[in-house]
């Protein structure tokens, strides 16, 4: 298995989600999101076209931890064990300019 680390993935304008990928080709067997230590707003993951102000299309509200220590995180994995999570097929939002999430996946 391999992993892409994409980092941390940052929100330039809150309420304009960003594309994990636009390439439609790129496919993975898990999807890992992590709150990163220090930043102050919640962050959201989900599909194209999601609304974090009522929630259309949230998959996943995830919680700063400005404090440091245990960060709350989320995957997404395939059921079937192969690369067949579409990563276009996530965004990510945050309440804060410049924050984001850290974000990996696995292909095989």
């Amino acid at each position: 298995m391999n992993v892409t680390a994409k980092g941390r993935v940052n929100v330039t304008t809150p309420g304009t989600p960003v594309a994990l990928s636009t390439d439609k080709s790129v496919t993975a067997t898990r999807l890992f999101f992590q709150v990163i230590p220090g930043l102050t707003g919640k962050t959201y993951v989900g599909v194209p076209g999601m609304n974090k102000a009522t929630l259309t299309g949230v998959v996943r509200v995830l919680w700063p931890n400005s404090a440091g220590g245990f960060s709350e995180n989320f995957t997404v994995e395939a059921q079937d064990g192969r690369d067949s999570i579409r990563v276009a097929d996530y965004v990510i939002d945050a309440d804060v300019a410049s924050e984001g999430l850290l974000v990996s996946y696995w292909t095989e």
